[in-house]
């Protein structure tokens, strides 16, 4: 992924978040519609402060293509939320689901080349995580 996919990225989110404002609570509906399990690990994250942090990751991991730590810590969650009881193709669905809502929410503003930054994105994040 180059800068200019990063861009496109950071322009669709923009166009998500000027259509409905915070995505995050749909994002997370639409994680607990499809893995309802997911639900009870989020038990103690009471002000949403986790949730923040997930979507953070996986924004800026998205958003900063050439940055030194991204396959890192994605490496390194995906150790530490099989702790929690996350299997890997949980772990990895999380990303797509935040596409899939991303998609949804944004309508027309959603092109092509939209979606195909967003999963060049998550396959390379997903891929060097691995």
């Amino acid at each position: 992924m180059d800068q200019s996919e990063a861009d496109i990225i950071a322009g669709s989110l923009e166009a998500v978040v000027a259509r409905v404002g915070d995505p995050a609570g749909q994002i997370f509906e639409r994680l607990f519609a499809e893995i309802p399990q997911a639900r009870e690990r989020f038990a103690r994250d009471v002000g949403g402060s986790i949730r923040g942090e997930m979507l953070a990751m996986v924004f800026d991991c998205l958003m900063d293509p050439g940055g030194p730590y991204q396959a890192n810590i994605v490496r390194t969650e995906r150790v530490n939320h099989d702790g929690f009881g996350t299997p890997a193709e949980e772990f990895d669905r999380f990303f797509w689901i935040v596409r899939d809502t991303c998609q949804e929410l944004a309508g027309p503003d959603w092109t092509p080349e939209v979606a195909r930054a967003w999963t060049a994105g998550i396959e390379r994040i997903v891929g060097a995580s691995r």
